[in-house]
């Protein structure tokens, strides 16, 4: 069953004057043979992703440098959002990612001793605290009762899917990686340790640029609708499922022109361009 109008239950937050045609970019698909996996992928800087332009929004070309230079360690939130990733989207392949880690006072020998002793049974899996179970199980029995998560889930049958395209207007090379996507939609799957309800979402879609996001893959992907699906990591585990309008498309469509035309300044000057937060100018406050 696809996630269609006739079986998604909507409900607008306020009515919105929306575009009567939404204008996306003009894109060229094209295709990577060497970038196939999260180890290609995350190591490749030649083709422009939604995170380096919010970087570059929300800050400067020198953080931009300092994110494509810099190896990224991965925080706690980060692993948990990615074995969650694994577990919801492609069960069968958790056991041979990821472990669940007891509790080790590593203060005594005793401890230090049985960590030594669990580190050699992780062949390769990433390791994530216990408890963690206890809240995938509780979401997975959330998700049953929720008709609108548990069928777009299921019907979002292409996983971790990596897009390629050119943009037509710049002439840039761009990526994009899906956690899950239907015929004519995608779904974005996000944890929080904090409240999934609307407005714990709208601020966090506020301070993320979540309306780039949206539109940056909307316009490299070619689908219609854009959802984001939000699972507490905490009791009681609630789920929140957010539809991008229109308008937010457009809106983060203002972005990604405006940040794709800064990156291409700045790959043009040989990297040498310099653009400075608030456009070095003293600020008032």
């Amino acid at each position: 069953m696809e996630a269609t109008k006739e079986n998604v239950k909507e409900t607008k937050v306020q009515e919105q004057k929306v575009p009567e045609q939404l204008e996306l970019r003009e894109v060229k698909k094209l295709s990577d043979d060497y970038i196939v996996d999260d180890e290609t992928y995350f190591a490749d800087n030649m083709y422009v992703t939604n995170s380096m332009l919010k970087t570059l929004l929300t800050g400067s070309t020198y953080n931009l440098e300092h994110y494509l230079n810099s190896e990224n360690k991965e925080t706690e939130s980060l692993l948990v959002g990615s074995a969650f990733h694994c577990y919801l989207l492609e069960p069968n392949e958790f056991d041979s990612r990821y472990v669940y880690e007891p509790k080790f006072d590593k203060r005594t020998k005793a401890g230090k001793e049985a960590y030594a002793e669990f580190e050699k049974t992780l062949e390769g899996r990433k390791p994530i605290p216990e408890h963690y179970q206890k809240a995938f199980e509780k979401i997975m029995e959330r998700l049953e009762s929720h008709d609108n998560a548990r069928e777009m889930i299921k019907d979002a049958k292409d996983r971790e899917v990596i897009h390629f395209w050119e943009d037509v207007k710049t002439g840039l090379k761009c990526k994009g990686k899906v956690d899950a996507e239907g015929k004519d939609f995608i779904l974005d799957i996000k944890t929080t340790s904090k409240k999934a309800d609307m407005v714990d979402f709208q601020k966090y879609a506020h301070d993320y640029m979540l309306a780039q996001q949206a539109a940056y893959y909307i316009n490299g992907t070619g689908k219609k609708d854009f959802y984001f699906i939000v699972f507490e990591m905490k009791a009681p585990y609630n789920i929140g499922v957010y539809k991008m309008s229109d308008n937010a498309i457009s809106y983060g469509n203002a972005y990604v022109d405006m940040t794709l035309n800064m990156y291409k300044e700045w790959k043009e000057s040989g990297e040498s361009w310099k653009q400075h937060l608030n456009g070095g100018q003293i600020i008032i406050v």
